[in-house]
């Protein structure tokens, strides 16, 4: 049941809990305290109480005057906690008494019963419902007799329960208290976590990994919050790099042949939607095999480099350039109709054409052949677009190579 709850409300249930044992204690350790202490008062003053009545009643028990001895110990009627005193002879003899009016047959027959030989020394006795109290009566040294007080212990219990009754409230007061303080304090260490949650809702929905999140805290929050946007910079890094696989031609670091592909099929759409042209050159490197089998394999990948970086350097910012599959390329150009692509095309031929290629060990020349088909919006589809500026590049390596032929419309 206590696993089901929310983290806020075990964090209220906690802290009440808590309270509630502290409290506990506290109100034990303060009710016992008040009782031995109350207890303590109490024998105290019954113990005075019989030191004083044992000094008075000497002479009277040592020549055996009982009326005197009964008359000294009626003031103990002023003591409404006093049930009953005993004056005995050495012997345990009852030699005087006094009972309290409201003290049944019984309790005094009981009381009575309690005498002993006199001791030379004071006895305490503490019961649950009394106190005994017997003091030694001495007289020239010798112990004549004993004196016996029996106290109610009514006010000790009246007094604890009032203690014991104030405590329970002072708690219940405490705990209110707590609850309401609680609410609102509960929020410094539970936001935090709602705050992470929703923003890892939010990003399992959008796949955003680029968003960050901040506590502004300086606390254990502070590096789970820390921790948490190091893996999203992990991930967010782990989905580039493998976006940038998934659409970048390794060698050459432009697009492939799959990412150009798709970018013609979008480039269709809003060519078709604005009333625009679109134009598509294929590339073909001239003797390529050539090149792979006089200079070696890493040389044609220098080639092949090269001839791209020259490809993006000569097409315009919004055009794309991609590696159709080994030594042939793709341009698309935005926007662009048969004239402006063919401009485009031998922009890039006389490029290549005059550039000298650098390897360990030497240099070469090369170059390439081109193939343009430019289509106006709604007449053709990216296969067909790039299947006719291929059929122009076979005719431009047919025709002598290193030139730009253009594709004828159908």
């Amino acid at each position: 049941m206590f696993n089901r709850l929310s983290i806020r409300l075990k964090l209220v249930v906690l802290l009440g809990l808590s309270a509630t044992i502290a409290l506990f204690i506290s109100s034990a350790i303060t009710l016992a305290s008040t009782v031995l202490t109350q207890r303590d008062e109490s024998l105290h003053a019954l113990r005075q109480l019989a030191d004083v009545s044992s000094e008075n009643l000497r002479a009277a028990l040592a020549f055996h005057d009982q009326a005197s001895a009964e008359r000294l110990l009626q003031p103990l009627k002023a003591n409404p906690n006093i049930r009953m005193a005993m004056v005995t002879d050495e012997a345990g003899r009852l030699f005087s008494s006094y009972c309290a009016p409201q003290l049944p047959e019984s309790e005094a027959t009981r009381y009575l019963a309690l005498t002993r030989p006199a001791q030379p020394t004071p006895t305490e006795e503490m019961g649950l419902g009394e106190m005994v109290v017997t003091n030694p009566i001495i007289f020239d040294g010798q112990v004549i007799g004993a004196l016996t007080i029996v106290s109610d212990n009514a006010a000790l219990h009246d007094k604890v329960m009032r203690h014991l009754g104030f405590q329970i409230l002072v708690s219940l007061l405490a705990l209110t208290v707590l609850t309401l303080v609680s609410l609102p304090l509960q929020k410094l260490f539970t936001r935090p976590i709602y705050d992470l949650i929703n923003s890892m809702r939010h990003i399992s929905l959008t796949k955003d990994y680029a968003v960050r999140v901040t506590s502004g805290r300086n606390d254990e929050f502070d590096s789970l919050y820390a921790g948490f946007n190091a893996m999203l910079a992990e991930i967010q890094d782990r989905d580039e790099r493998l976006s940038k696989l998934a659409t970048t031609d390794a060698l050459t670091e432009i697009s492939n042949r799959r990412h150009a592909l798709d970018i013609l099929d979008t480039m269709v759409v809003r060519a078709n939607r604005k009333s625009e042209p679109l134009g598509v050159i294929m590339i073909d490197i001239d003797h390529f095999k050539s090149i792979n089998d006089c200079q070696g394999h890493p040389v044609g990948d220098v080639v092949i480099k090269e001839v791209a970086r020259l490809l993006s350097g000569c097409a315009r910012e919004y055009d794309l350039v991609a590696r159709f599959g080994g030594e042939e390329f793709l341009v698309l150009c935005d926007n662009s109709d048969a004239e402006g692509t063919e401009v485009i095309a031998q922009r890039i031929r006389e490029s290549v054409e005059q550039h000298v290629f650098g390897f360990p060990g030497g240099e070469l020349r090369a170059t390439i052949s081109l193939g343009v088909f430019a289509a106006m919006p709604g007449t053709r589809s990216g296969t067909d677009m790039v299947r006719l500026a291929d059929k122009a590049l076979y005719l431009a390596k047919m025709n002598g190579r290193n030139r730009v032929e253009l594709a004828v419309q159908t």
